[in-house]
């Protein structure tokens, strides 16, 4: 029984190929942005904690309309987008 079910799948592959590889790679693609979202809550949670023990001031661009980057005690300069990685 379960042999004929691994043959109707094999079968339905050949006849569906490109179907089947888009799929995989759209679900490869969900898990990668999945892995990216969850890393980066991590990172944030990291960053909090960082900004206040290196006492980091918000630097606004030009017009002081946008949150470009952070400058910390540590000399370093971080990015919002980047935070600390």
């Amino acid at each position: 029984m379960i042999s004929g079910q691994r043959h109707k799948a094999i079968a339905f592959l050949r006849q569906n190929l490109f179907s089947s590889l888009l799929m995989l790679v759209f679900a490869l693609a969900a898990v990668k942005l999945y892995s990216l979202y969850a890393q980066a809550d991590v990172d944030d949670g990291h960053w909090q904690q960082f900004k206040i023990d290196h006492d980091c001031k918000m630097q606004a661009g030009e017009k002081g309309l946008q949150r470009l980057s952070w400058k910390c005690n540590d000399g370093q300069i971080y990015y919002s987008w980047r935070q600390q990685r």
